[in-house]
């Protein structure tokens, strides 16, 4: 399901993903310290993936114990590749907040003669509420001499309710282009919108191509009209939208998306497929309003 909870998830997630925005005010516990883990093997060892279809080189990472290395200049001491720790930024321009942050996305994405990895760190704030928005630190990172420094580098906090967000991965958007996707969502009077976010390295930081709709219902406010026993005909609502790469153009700077959008809608089965090109000009993908909407039109 689109809004099971990461591993920074607090129990106040579900539970708001599922009530109205004005029954889930409650604001959850700081997390507790965190206890650093010894280092190992596997987490020092460099990251090596075959590319998929026919490209001949490998996709290659970099050494783990360099990345936590990254990571400890940019969180403090406490910042490590598994697992979660407390705390504010040390680096400037990743926010001040305290908040209990933890690596959500780490993904090979260079070849054997330029290592590369694309790393994303999560954040619950401490004191976050359901309006909360997640923390969430995008870094393209290559290898620089025996360290890692960050090419680009992207503070957002846009995401997300409760302080967390759905998920956070990797997906490959090009022959070479590699970028983010962000899944959130929210819920608010019986309505739980959910979201599909595309970011890509845009120069020296990152950027949002896109953003389209993953999941729409109003299945809270049907059971509260129900209760009421005034529900208007054929009001409800439940829809999906699945996302896809065409990735057939080996020439295309960025593939065009496919979404299959299946569900109710208003008394309607509703099964088709958007077509989301890519506009180079503008380095972003042209969603058509129809996987913007809050509702069944």
């Amino acid at each position: 399901m689109l809004y099971a909870r990461s591993t920074l998830s607090r129990a106040a997630l579900p539970v708001c993903l599922l009530l109205s925005l004005g029954a889930c005010g409650q604001t959850p516990a700081p997390p507790a310290a965190a206890v650093m883990p010894a280092s190992t093997p596997e987490a020092l060892a460099t990251r090596t993936r075959e590319m998929p279809r026919d490209d001949a080189l490998p996709v290659t990472g970099l050494d783990g114990g360099a990345v936590r290395s990254f990571l400890v200049s940019q969180y403090g001491d406490l910042a490590q590749l598994s697992g979660d720790w407390p705390g504010t930024p040390v680096a400037e321009g990743l926010g001040n907040d305290a908040a209990s942050r933890e690596v959500c996305a780490r993904e090979a994405i260079g070849t054997p003669d330029a290592p590369a990895e694309l790393v994303a760190i999560c954040g619950v704030p401490d004191d976050a509420g359901h309006a909360t928005t997640a923390r969430i630190d995008f870094f393209l990172l290559r290898a620089d001499a025996d360290t890692v420094s960050a090419d680009a580098r992207t503070h957002m906090d846009g995401f997300g309710s409760t302080g967390d967000v759905a998920g956070v991965d990797v997906r490959r958007f090009g022959p070479r282009l590699y970028g983010f996707v962000v899944d959130d969502g929210f819920t608010g009077q019986g309505i739980t919108i959910g979201n599909s976010s595309l970011v890509l390295p845009d120069g020296d930081g990152f950027k949002v191509a896109a953003t389209l709709r993953s999941s729409l219902d109003n299945l809270g406010a049907m059971a509260g009209c129900a209760e009421r026993d005034d529900c208007a005909p054929d009001a409800a609502y439940d829809l999906s939208f699945e996302l896809d790469i065409d990735d057939r153009d080996a020439s295309a700077a960025a593939w065009p998306l496919r979404v299959r959008e299946q569900g109710d809608a208003c008394g309607r089965r509703v099964e088709r497929t958007h077509q989301v090109p890519f506009d180079v000009a503008s380095g972003t993908w042209t969603v058509p309003a129809s996987l913007q909407r809050d509702g069944c039109d």
